[in-house]
């Protein structure tokens, strides 16, 4: 089964102002989504279709004390927002996380949660990367368990288009990707790169980093 793109990371410290820009650039306002204890952030999205979607994800003020370690701390260090990172969705994470093990890349497999606005609570599971010579080009992987994805409930007006990548070592992400189960490939580029096309109603918007 080929693994699909599930969401699409674009990270900076300030959750306000990428909201306020995003809804500049596209015309469309992202929902608030809510904060992820412990992991030291707190996200909006937009919907991109029936089963992906874009989120922004910054800093969670309320954690800002506790960014040690977490993912907040690496989005805390950026100096601009940018595309930061792609989901995959898939079941069998601990078979990927071996498959990943056996490109040299050591991952860790733990349960996540994030707190909505309304309180409630939606949970699911996370295989993500250690720090490795290809960064963030390899992919994080997600499965939703029960909970309903956030595509189908987050607000709509923008629709995904494509999403590009371009690295130095495009050989060995390729040999990786196709490896894990995924058709993604990517380019031959002097440095490596992130570029995310979607429609939106004020036309066409690239996200890049």
């Amino acid at each position: 089964m080929t693994l699909r793109l599930d969401h699409f990371i674009y990270a900076g410290r300030d959750l306000d102002s990428m909201s306020r820009q995003f809804e500049q650039l596209s015309g469309v306002v992202p929902g608030k989504g809510g904060r992820h204890p412990g992991l030291g952030t707190r996200n909006a999205l937009a919907s991109l279709g029936p089963d992906i979607y874009l989120e922004l994800l910054a800093v969670d003020p309320e954690q800002a004390k506790s960014l040690d370690g977490t993912m907040g701390s690496r989005i805390d260090a950026l100096p601009f927002p940018r595309m930061f990172a792609y989901m995959l969705k898939g079941q069998e994470l601990e078979r990927l996380k071996e498959v990943l093990a056996q490109h040299g890349i050591g991952a860790d497999l733990f349960d996540a949660s994030r707190t909505t606005l309304d309180g409630q609570t939606l949970r699911w599971r996370l295989l993500v990367p250690h720090d490795n010579p290809l960064g963030d080009f390899v992919p994080k992987f997600i499965d939703w368990k029960d909970t309903t994805h956030p595509a189908t409930t987050s607000v709509t007006g923008c629709t995904f288009e494509s999403f590009e990548l371009g690295h130095p070592e495009s050989d060995r992400l390729n040999a990786l990707l196709s490896a894990l189960g995924t058709d993604i490939r990517v380019r031959r580029a002097d440095q490596g790169y992130f570029r995310l096309r979607i429609k939106t109603p004020k036309g066409d918007l690239s996200l890049v980093g």
